[in-house]
């Protein structure tokens, strides 16, 4: 893997209002200060916050966007996750856009987190996908960080990097960032977990490589 600059932004998520603009923001303020990063990534939940009203479908006017900022900058993005409507189901959803502008895939959460995530569906497929000359790079969210077989998959197909959105408030905060860790060093992988903050979440976002620091 060659190196490859990527930014979490940790930035407080409210559940009553959009944190759209606010995430806009905060992207330029970052792309402006530090215009050589390639990569930028948001917590779990962090446009319309854990309330599963908020949920849409896709594609939507929040996606288009931040299309338009990935191609403004010329950047990778990881907006965080939204809750997505689709065929009556509600999916914790993640989507990734190229430097074009592009959508390249989106996740649908596995492993939603009862009982937050009452009525929340469970997604079927775990998520790669390609940085042209840079490496592979894999995406979870949250709670699926509980279930290591579905890191081992997407280390199984090449996966180099584990983007691991999250919005966590409770007392296993501290139990998630050692999991984060003990991840990176089992299956000798980058690890980029970026939580949110505020009344919502606690923070203490983590990056850690595969010898665990």
């Amino acid at each position: 893997m060659k190196p490859f600059a990527i930014a979490g932004i940790q930035m407080k998520v409210s559940a009553v209002t959009s944190n759209v603009e606010m995430m806009k923001l905060k992207l330029d303020i970052t792309m402006n200060l530090y215009p050589w990063i390639e990569m930028v990534m948001f917590s779990e939940l962090c446009a319309f916050g854990p309330l599963t009203y908020t949920a849409q479908e896709l594609p939507n006017d929040f996606e288009s966007e931040m299309q338009a900022m990935a191609k403004k900058y010329g950047i990778w993005l990881l907006p965080g996750s939204i809750f997505e409507k689709s065929d009556g189901k509600i999916y914790n959803t993640a989507t990734v856009i190229n430097p074009q502008g592009e959508i390249v895939t989106r996740y649908r959460k596995m492993f939603p987190f009862y009982p937050y995530e009452v009525g929340v569906t469970p997604g079927d497929q775990f998520c790669v996908f390609d940085v042209p000359d840079v490496g592979r790079f894999g995406v979870s969210i949250c709670y699926d960080m509980w279930f290591p077989e579905l890191s081992r998959a997407m280390i199984s197909e090449g996966a180099e990097v584990i983007l691991h959105p999250t919005l966590i408030d409770s007392c296993d905060c501290d139990v998630e960032l050692a999991m984060v860790q003990a991840t990176a060093a089992q299956q000798q992988c980058y690890v980029i977990d970026v939580n949110g903050a505020g009344k919502q979440a606690f923070g203490k976002s983590r990056i850690c490589g595969p010898d665990g620091d």
